[in-house]
């Protein structure tokens, strides 16, 4: 393993760090505390040094009010009960308090549950496979800029199973996205003006989840069973099609790009069991693509107003580049078309990919790409990474 350290201008970024994660669900994460103690120390003291400026409090007493007005152990005990070892296991691993631990790992449900905080981010697309091409789920993940050095891909192996998977991570975190060996991928985007609760599944279990399923269309069962923490889009592929899915707490509504209509066999309303079908578009093989505000879902955050959102311009502005480049027709593979777009920077301010330049909106909030992920999803699954911004970062390809 290359290890993530905690400056990103010294390290190589070329080099790849991917850290093995086997064993009981405690024990995956004793690993990752203890291979990740250095980082996972450094890392939690810049994101509890950044509390304070955006809560006007001490970090502890901000992280113990999160966690006194909240109840997302129990929703974690019913839907992903090995997580709450995993996250003990960094803890003890780490020699870091569970709390704060804990409370590292609900960072969308930590924006959504302030309303003068946003936070929105992440660009985030699928496409059905076509012909000799498997189905793709991209996403380029934007966070807060402290974070830059700290990535990893953690190899998780499940005990007593043939199931594995590759989670985009930053030190101390159990995921941002990821695929598993059965070729399911998900991506996600904070849809922060949606209603949260604070009795629901947070975002970094439900990626978790989602990748236990060995369909895509039982982690779509999985996403319209649980409930939801924080208002969130989720984009979910297989070797069958592309789902999205944009989810909060009384609603989970399928999206499907205005101007899509149903082909035979993969599109459709949703079934009877409330699963919808890939979504697609003739003659692209299903395409759907989606940022950070809700498209179709109107439960609404009674303190929302979209005229006061200073993100939904950029929102906006991702959303139309995204769109404009899936219109174009297709030069070379599918990859290629991905990493062109997922290197995008149509708008000097609102790109798709955010690289700290003084120009851009982003970079005003402490904001940028931490990274950005394709997951080929076919007979040979495969995960391509950029450990940073993708216009300046080079993809690694990951099989299992």
């Amino acid at each position: 393993m290359a290890p993530a350290t905690g400056n990103a201008d010294s390290r190589d970024l070329a080099m790849a760090p991917l850290l093995l994660l086997a064993g009981t669900p405690y024990e995956r994460g004793l690993i990752h505390g203890e291979t990740l103690r250095s980082q996972i120390h450094e890392v939690v003291g810049l994101w509890k040094g950044e509390l304070p400026r955006m809560y006007e409090m001490d970090a502890d007493e901000v992280i113990a009010r999160l966690i006194r007005g909240t109840d997302f152990i129990p929703a974690i005990r019913r839907w992903t009960p090995d997580l709450l070892d995993e996250i003990r296991g960094i803890a003890d691993g780490a020699a870091m308090a569970w709390e704060t631990m804990l409370a590292f790992q609900l960072l969308d449900e930590m924006w959504s549950s302030e309303e003068a905080i946003f936070g929105e981010h992440c660009s985030s697309l699928g496409i059905a496979a076509q012909g000799t091409e498997p189905a793709y789920v991209a996403q380029n993940v934007d966070v807060e800029s402290f974070r830059d050095g700290f990535q990893v891909l953690l190899h998780i192996k499940y005990l007593d199973s043939d199931l594995e998977a590759f989670v985009l991570s930053t030190a101390g975190l159990i995921g941002f996205n990821g695929m598993n060996n059965r070729s399911v991928g998900i991506g996600c985007n904070a849809l922060v003006p949606l209603r949260g609760c604070r009795d629901g599944l947070p975002v970094a279990c439900i990626v978790r989840g989602v990748l236990q399923q060995r369909t895509a269309q039982a982690a779509a069962t999985f996403l319209r069973t649980i409930r939801h923490a924080s208002g969130q889009n989720y984009i979910v592929g297989g070797p069958d099609g592309v789902i999205d899915l944009e989810c909060s707490a009384n609603q989970v509504v399928p999206f499907q790009p205005p101007g899509s209509v149903g082909e035979p066999g993969s599109v459709g309303e949703p079934s009877s069991v409330g699963v919808p079908s890939p979504v697609g578009v003739p003659g692209s093989g299903g395409v759907v693509w989606h940022t950070n505000h809700p498209l179709v879902n109107n439960d609404y955050n009674a303190w929302y107003r979209a005229e006061s959102n200073p993100f939904l311009p950029n929102s906006t502005a991702r959303y139309q580049s995204l769109e404009r480049r899936l219109a174009q027709p297709l030069q070379g593979s599918r990859l290629d078309q991905l990493k062109e777009i997922l290197t995008a920077r149509d708008s000097s301010e609102h790109p798709i990919c955010g690289s700290q330049s003084a120009g851009e909106f982003y970079t005003q909030w402490g904001m940028f790409t931490f990274a950005s992920t394709i997951m080929a999803l076919g007979d040979e699954p495969a995960l391509h990474v950029s450990f940073g911004p993708p216009d300046t970062v080079p993809y690694h390809r990951f099989t299992f």
